[in-house]
C-alpha cells in the first residue's frame, strides 16, 4: 500500500487506550516504510486536553509529516443506533456531541429512569443494574447493540461495567478526536477512516491532516502468539497481565517485527524484549506495541484493511476495526 506520494515522512502511532491517564501507553514508529520505532510511553496529557493529535502521540506537527493514529476504542455507532437517532454520517455527529440535544451524552446514567437516546451510557455504579434495563430504555434489540465488526466478542458500547466495557473510554477518546476534528488545537484537521474513504487514498492525501483508524490488538495476536506444538503440558490460561507471559511471546513478535522490516530504538527494543514494563502499565504497553505492528502490516501490504465494500453503513455509521477480515 503507498504510504505517500511527496517524501514526506510517515508516523504510525497507536495508543492503547484507557480512561486513566496512566492506561494511555502509545508506540510510535517513523517511516516508510521500512518503519523505525521511535518511542514507547504514555500519551502527553496536555496534549489530549487541549486536542492535539500528533503532540499528543509524541509524534511531528503538521506539514513536517503524515500521522496514521490507532486508538482501541470504538470509532463508531451501533446502525440500529443510528437509525433510533437519525445519525447518517457518524463524523457529522461526533461534533455535535456535547451540545444542543447532546448535551449530556456523556454523563452516565446512574438509574434506568436517566438512560434515553440522547443519553446511553449506563450504568454510572453497579448494584441492581441489568443490560435489559438499557437496551429496554433505548427500545433497540440488545443484538442490534453491536455493531458488525464487533460479532460477538465484544461488550455493548453503551455498557460500562465489567473488565470488557469500552464505553467510557470511547467517550474520553471521542472528546480527543472531536476537539482535534477542526484543526484549531494546532495539530491539522482529522479523517476517520472508513468514514472520509479507503486507507489507501486517505493515506495519499496532504501532510495537513492525520488520519485515525480504530484497532483491536487482539486482532493481531495471531500473529505473534507462540505454537504450543504438539504434546504442550497444560498450563494456566495465558494472560497479557503477567509479564512471564508476555515474554513467551516476545520472540515471535519480534520475529513478525523483523519480517515487516521494523527496526527499533535500542531502549524500546530492550524493553520490548524484556516483557514490557513489570508494573501494571506493562500489559499496556504490550498492546500498545502489537496494535502499531499490525498498522504497520496493513500500511505494508501484509495484512488487508478488512472492511467491507459492499455494506454502506460500515462507511457512514458503524466504522470498521483495522485488519479484521469482513468475512470473519
Amino acid at each position: 500500500m503507498p504510504t505517500h506520494h511527496d517524501g514526506t515522512p510517515l508516523w504510525v502511532a497507536h495508543a492503547d487506550w484507557g480512561v486513566a491517564p496512566g492506561k494511555r501507553q502509545v508506540a510510535v514508529a517513523e517511516g516508510g516504510p521500512p518503519f523505525h520505532v521511535r518511542a514507547l510511553g504514555p500519551a502527553d496529557p496536555a496534549a489530549v486536553a487541549a486536542g492535539d493529535l500528533p503532540r499528543a502521540l509524541h509524534a511531528p506537527g503538521p506539514h513536517e509529516s503524515r500521522l496514521l493514529a490507532g486508538f482501541d476504542f470504538p470509532v463508531g455507532l451501533p446502525r440500529a443506533y443510528a437509525a433510533a437517532v437519525g445519525a447518517t454520517f457518524f463524523p457529522d455527529l461526533l461534533a455535535e456531541l456535547g451540545h444542543g440535544p447532546w448535551a449530556r451524552f456523556s454523563d452516565v446514567a446512574q438509574t434506568a429512569g436517566e438512560i434515553s437516546l440522547h443519553r446511553p451510557f449506563y450504568p454510572m455504579r453497579p448494584g441492581g443494574t441489568t443490560r435489559a434495563q438499557l437496551s429496554d430504555a433505548l427500545g433497540i434489540d440488545p443484538r442490534a447493540l453491536r455493531r458488525r465488526c464487533e460479532g460477538r466478542d465484544a461488550e455493548v458500547l453503551f455498557w460500562t461495567l465489567g473488565g470488557k466495557q469500552v464505553g467510557k473510554a470511547a467517550l474520553s477518546g471521542w472528546r480527543l478526536l472531536a476537539a482535534a476534528a477542526d484543526g484549531t488545537a494546532g495539530g491539522g484537521p482529522v479523517r476517520l477512516w472508513p468514514f472520509h474513504g479507503p486507507l489507501r487514498t486517505l493515506l495519499g492525501e496532504p501532510a495537513s491532516s492525520a488520519v485515525v483508524v480504530e484497532t483491536y490488538p487482539r486482532e493481531f495476536y495471531r500473529y505473534v502468539r507462540p505454537d504450543p506444538g504438539p504434546g504442550a503440558a497444560r498450563r494456566a490460561p495465558w494472560s497479557k497481565r503477567r509479564r512471564s507471559d508476555r515474554l513467551e511471546w516476545m520472540p515471535r513478535l519480534l520475529d513478525w517485527a523483523e519480517r515487516l522490516g521494523v527496526s527499533w530504538e535500542s531502549d524500546v527494543h530492550r524493553r520490548v524484549e524484556q516483557g514490557c514494563a513489570e508494573g501494571a502499565h506493562g500489559e499496556d504497553e504490550f498492546d500498545a506495541v502489537v496494535g502499531l505492528l499490525g498498522m504497520i502490516a496493513v500500511v505494508t501490504g501484509a495484512v488487508a484493511s478488512g472492511e467491507p465494500d459492499d455494506d454502506a453503513e460500515v462507511a457512514t455509521v458503524e466504522g470498521w476495526i483495522l485488519g479484521r477480515r469482513a468475512t470473519a
